[in-house]
C-alpha cells in the first residue's frame, strides 16, 4: 500500500513539472500569436491606404483640354496626402492626425502614402487623336509604415546559466518592422506600388461642360465651349483631310441628302464643303436648336443639334418625333 501511494505521488509531481514547463512554452506561443496577428492586420491597413489613394485620386480633375494634362498629377498627390492623413491611425475612418495605433503587443506609426505619375502604364489611343489626347503614363501609389513590438516579453526564465531557456524571446533588432503596401522594403524604402491608367479623356468640370452655342465656325473661338470644339475639331481635321469627300459622303449616307445648304454646295471647289465642321451641343432647354450669334460664311441662320427639334429642317426629324413621344423619359431623365 505504501509503495502504491508513493508511486502515485511521484506521478502527480512529474505531471506538475511537465505542466509548469508546458505553460511557459504556451505563454511564449500565445504572445507571438497575438503579435503576428496584429502585424498581419496592420500590414493590410498599409495596403488599404495605398489602394484608397489610388481610387480616390480618380475623382479629381485630370486635364484642361485641349493642352494641359498636369492637373492629373495634382489630383493624385492630393489623394495621397488625404489617405496619409486618414490612415495615420491605421483606421481610415477616424482620421486622428499623427496618432498612430497601439494594440495589445504591437504599435504602428509613420504611415506614408505617395502617388506619382508616369508609372509606365501607357495607352496613347489612336494616332489621329494624339494632338489633343495625351498619354500621361498612368499613376502608381505606394504606402509604408513602421510596426514595433510593444510590451512584448523580450526574455522569459532565461537569467544566467541556470535559466530554463538560454535564448531570448525576441532580439531588439527584430522588434521593429518596415511594412510596405506591395513587396518588401529595400534599403528602408518601399519601391513596390499599385499602378493604374487614369483619365478617360472625357469632358469634365465647369469649363468643359457648358453648352456649345455656335458663334462662328472655323474661327478662333467658334463656340462657347472651346474645349469641346477643340477636341472634336483636332480629331476631325486630320481624319477628313487625307480622304477628299469623306465628310460629305458620311453625311449623305446617314441622312440620304447633304445637310448643308446650297450656298455651301456652291463652294465645293473651294473646299468649304469638307472643311466646315458644324459642331454644337444644345440642351433640352433650347429645344436642341441654336441660332448663331454671328453669320457663318455659308449663310446658315440656325442649326439643329442632335437629338434635334421639330422646329428645324427634316434632317433630324426622327429625333424630334422621338422627343415629342418621350412621355417624360428622355436622355436618362426619370419618367413621370
Amino acid at each position: 500500500m505504501m509503495k502504491k501511494t508513493l508511486r502515485s505521488r511521484q506521478a502527480r509531481g512529474q505531471s506538475m513539472v511537465e505542466a509548469a514547463i508546458g505553460v511557459t512554452l504556451f505563454v511564449t506561443v500565445v504572445a507571438f500569436g497575438i503579435h503576428f496577428a496584429e502585424v498581419g492586420f496592420l500590414s493590410l491597413k498599409v495596403q488599404e491606404a495605398a489602394i484608397s489613394a489610388l481610387w480616390d485620386g480618380t475623382h479629381g480633375e485630370m486635364h484642361l483640354l485641349p493642352l494641359d494634362y498636369d492637373p492629373a498629377g495634382d489630383s493624385m498627390r492630393d489623394a495621397a496626402n488625404d489617405a496619409q492623413a486618414r490612415y495615420a491611425d491605421f483606421n481610415g475612418l477616424s482620421a486622428t492626425a499623427g496618432a498612430g495605433i497601439t494594440q495589445a503587443l504591437t504599435t504602428g506609426n509613420g504611415m506614408t502614402v505617395s502617388c506619382d505619375m508616369g508609372a509606365g502604364v501607357e495607352w496613347g489611343g489612336a494616332t489621329a487623336t494624339r494632338v489633343v489626347y495625351r498619354d500621361n503614363g498612368g499613376t502608381a501609389c505606394r504606402a509604408q509604415a513602421s510596426l514595433n513590438a510593444w510590451r512584448f516579453p523580450r526574455s522569459f526564465l532565461d537569467q544566467g546559466e541556470e535559466g530554463l531557456y538560454q535564448k531570448r524571446n525576441m532580439e531588439d533588432g527584430l522588434a521593429s518592422l518596415q511594412v510596405c503596401a506591395v513587396g518588401r522594403p529595400v534599403g528602408g524604402r518601399c519601391a513596390g506600388s499599385y499602378s493604374m491608367l487614369i483619365d478617360d479623356w472625357g469632358l469634365a468640370g465647369e469649363v468643359e461642360s457648358v453648352t456649345c452655342n455656335i458663334l462662328m465656325q472655323d474661327q478662333l473661338i467658334p463656340c462657347t465651349n472651346a474645349p469641346l470644339h477643340a477636341t472634336v475639331f483636332t480629331t476631325y481635321t486630320p481624319t477628313v483631310m487625307p480622304i477628299p469627300g469623306a465628310a460629305s459622303m458620311l453625311a449623305e449616307r446617314a441622312l440620304f441628302m447633304n445637310p448643308l445648304p446650297l450656298t455651301a454646295l456652291a463652294m465645293v471647289g473651294l473646299g468649304m464643303k469638307e472643311k466646315t465642321m458644324w459642331l454644337s451641343a444644345a440642351g433640352e432647354e433650347s429645344l436642341f436648336t441654336q441660332f448663331p450669334l454671328l453669320r457663318d460664311p455659308i449663310g446658315m441662320g440656325r442649326w439643329t443639334t442632335t437629338p434635334g427639334s421639330l422646329l428645324s429642317g427634316i434632317t433630324t426629324m426622327p429625333y424630334g418625333l422621338g422627343y415629342m413621344r418621350r412621355e417624360g423619359c428622355f436622355l436618362g431623365k426619370d419618367c413621370d
